[in-house]
């Protein structure tokens, strides 16, 4: 059984043999989390129909889970393997990428806490960051457990950045940027607009996702994928 997955917070019409996932209904805000805020609600679904299958209730459980989002989804003879969006090659590092399109220290931080939660990655993070390899968008198709271990390990660390930030909502992370004048130094010459800069959460986790799926390739086959993008060139 595949359990194929658009997450959005808009409306749209769902593909026939699809199932959308609201990220407005979230318990954490999708303004901050964007569509981790939609696995959240698939994962925290998933471990409770694994407790009701304890529980004597019969419930399918999904093997494989297909990943996407209201502007890229995967093709779809993507399926039974494990495929990440085709990595995009850059002509800089990936640090130096992310210091042109946004403010260099959240990425330092990024670092901070990955070393806080997971340190025996620290290196390998800091070697992938040195390199010109970007896996795009999060999205992934992956077996069930991996979706668990895949979910655990971006939730964890991007949770810590939010304590090492000292920022817990979506407005906090907009007054943070409004106020730190280091910070909107940083931005200048760039998309400089609030509401899209804080996505902080978003954009890390896109790096934290190609720190993910590089370890994973080397323990098993990771298949790049073209994937189509619903909206061109719309960043909101």
């Amino acid at each position: 059984m595949d359990s194929k997955i658009i997450f959005t917070h808009k409306d749209i019409t769902c593909p026939p043999g699809y199932e959308i996932i609201d990220n407005r209904n979230s318990d954490i805000d999708h303004r901050l989390w964007s569509e981790i805020a939609g696995m959240k609600m698939l994962y925290d679904r998933l471990k409770k129909q694994e407790d009701d299958i304890r529980s004597g209730i019969h419930v399918e459980m999904p093997e494989w889970i297909n990943l996407n989002h209201y502007r890229r989804m995967f093709d779809k003879d993507c399926y039974h393997r494990i495929y990440v969006a085709q990595p995009i090659l850059l002509n800089c590092t990936l640090a130096q990428h992310y210091q042109y399109f946004h403010n260099l220290n959240d990425l330092r931080i990024c670092g901070e806490a990955l070393k806080a939660t997971f340190p025996n990655l620290a290196q390998q993070f800091e070697e992938v960051l040195n390199k010109n390899i970007l896996i795009p968008y999060i999205i992934a198709v992956m077996p069930l457990n991996q979706f668990y271990d895949y979910f655990n390990f971006i939730y964890t660390v991007l949770n810590k950045v939010l304590e090492i930030m000292r920022c817990n909502t979506y407005d906090e992370i907009v007054e943070r940027i409004k106020n730190d004048k280091a910070y909107t130094e940083e931005l200048k010459g760039k998309d400089c607009r609030i509401e899209y800069q804080a996505r902080i959460l978003s954009f890390l986790a896109e790096r934290l996702a190609t720190l993910y799926w590089t370890i994973c390739s080397k323990q098993a086959a990771v298949f790049p994928a073209k994937v189509e993008l619903l909206e061109e060139g719309q960043k909101i």
